[in-house]
């Protein structure tokens, strides 16, 4: 479901506002007495708000929300009259049951009570990447009348923190960073002071072995083929001139089959049609070295092909999937978040740009989405999939499954020629009339229930 592919506070948020520093850096100061409670950090802010300074706060708050008003994708148009109300409960229920299963204690929405006297969300408080969130639940309680009150919030390395205004006789210092203290002689400003502050996500986050550097033993490369022969032995003699004993293997369900087994190049036959990405998970699974390598069935290797700079970059970061160029076109890379929305499901929003650039590897940008050739971690691909749902074409759908548990990046420096070729055939089972019109009405409903999205605004 989509709750899991959000920037979780205990994943990311969490780490640097709610339970790394709130329950433990809040400080509150009154004329008669002073109290402090300190956490020291172990590094300071590494990644501050990006140069173009925050303007209309609010409006930011207002654009995390969930809306299919814009320009969108609804997926629930693909839903028919009769049967919304019955599939809107099937899914209510299937989210409850999923939320049962997965759910952790550290998800959930915990305030401290105004005992401290600050009262403060402890953890479950999610946020998107580079997202602007107001934080619930900030209030000072005192019940001994004082002249002067001051209020301070830290965060860690992950955000800073802003307002979205100011109120008269309220002082407030430290917009945009990582410390920000308020201070007033009315407790009741203060507090409705309080209630504007926001969380601006800075940095982009959501274990490696030690092998030979022998390419041959860390990367296999695979592909999904159907009725396109004379493409996938284009790939295959490309691969050859440069990667000769690396092992290729090619999932296929066309018919007639043509033999594609040879040395070092493993053919697996799917019955008829059987899909795009149930031929993915095919050749996933047989897939033994630590990393694979992903290419479209019509792509053809060049000197410009180098998978060792792919390998590099995974050998020495955190990230699980790392991709390149295709053809003429420049690097492709996307945001993509998922906004809460409402009983109907939430919004998936792709924007472009990217989440800043890998540490050591500036040619490297963090992005949850990329193109068609990427280099992956076996173990971590494989335990997010291919939902075999999407047969005859797909592509984003994998990345929002992979939201949350795959760390991304595109990388330049390496590509791939993309030699497109027209097949009548082809082109009739994968955009065929009305089997296509069907088709895009079963991936609608497929991402209106099983995702719990509404809708999908680009921007």
């Amino acid at each position: 479901m989509a709750a899991s592919r959000r920037f979780v506070f205990g994943a990311a948020f969490a780490m640097c506002l709610l339970v790394a520093t709130l329950t433990g850096i809040v400080s509150y100061t009154y004329v008669k007495k002073s109290v402090e409670i300190k956490t020291p950090y172990s590094q300071p802010l590494r990644h501050l708000l990006q140069k173009k300074p925050i303007q209309k706060l609010n409006d930011q708050v207002a654009d995390s929300r969930c809306n299919c008003s814009k320009r969108a994708l609804v997926f629930a148009n693909a839903i028919l009259k009769g049967e919304k109300e019955e599939m809107l409960q099937r899914k209510k229920e299937e989210i409850r049951k999923y939320r049962l299963r997965t759910e952790s204690a550290a998800d959930m929405l915990l305030f401290a009570n105004g005992s401290v006297p600050l009262s403060y969300p402890t953890q479950g408080v999610t946020v998107v990447p580079e997202g602007v969130i107001e934080i619930p639940g900030l209030k000072l309680v005192d019940n001994v009348e004082n002249k002067e009150y001051q209020v301070q919030l830290n965060t860690s390395q992950y955000g800073v923190l802003d307002v979205t205004l100011t109120l008269p006789d309220v002082q407030v210092d430290g917009r945009r960073t990582a410390s920000l203290s308020m201070r007033s002689s009315s407790l009741d400003l203060l507090n409705r002071q309080l209630q504007t502050v926001v969380y601006v996500n800075t940095v982009y986050d959501i274990d490696a072995t030690d092998l030979d550097n022998d390419i041959n033993n860390k990367v296999t490369i695979i592909t999904k083929t159907f009725l396109r022969y004379p493409s996938v032995r284009a790939l295959i003699n490309s691969t050859r001139m440069f990667y000769p004993n690396i092992r290729v293997i090619i999932a296929d369900d066309s018919r007639p089959v043509e033999d594609l087994q040879a040395e070092n190049t493993d053919h697996y036959v799917m019955p008829f049609g059987a899909g795009w990405f149930g031929g993915r998970n095919l050749a996933l699974s047989q897939v033994t070295t630590p990393y694979f390598l992903w290419v479209d069935d019509d792509y053809v290797f060049t000197k410009e092909t180098k998978l060792e700079n792919f390998v590099e970059v995974l050998d020495n970061t955190n990230l699980d999937l790392v991709s390149g160029s295709v053809g003429n076109r420049k690097l492709m890379y996307s945001k993509l978040s998922i906004l809460p929305g409402d009983e109907h499901g939430d919004c998936l929003v792709q924007g472009r740009g990217h989440y800043g650039r890998v540490p050591g590897y500036p040619h490297c940008y963090l992005t949850p989405k990329v193109t068609n050739f990427y280099l992956g971690r076996t173990d971590a691909v494989r335990a997010v999939g291919f939902d075999p749902t999407y047969s005859r074409y797909g592509h984003t759908e994998f990345f929002v499954d992979a939201m949350g548990r795959l760390r991304m990046a595109a990388c330049e420096g390496v590509r791939i020629d993309h030699r497109q070729t027209r097949n009548k055939e082809f082109n009739k089972f994968r955009r065929g009339g009305g089997v296509s019109g069907s088709y895009r009405n079963i991936i609608m409903r497929r991402q209106y229930f099983k995702d719990n999205l509404k809708c999908w605004i680009k921007s």
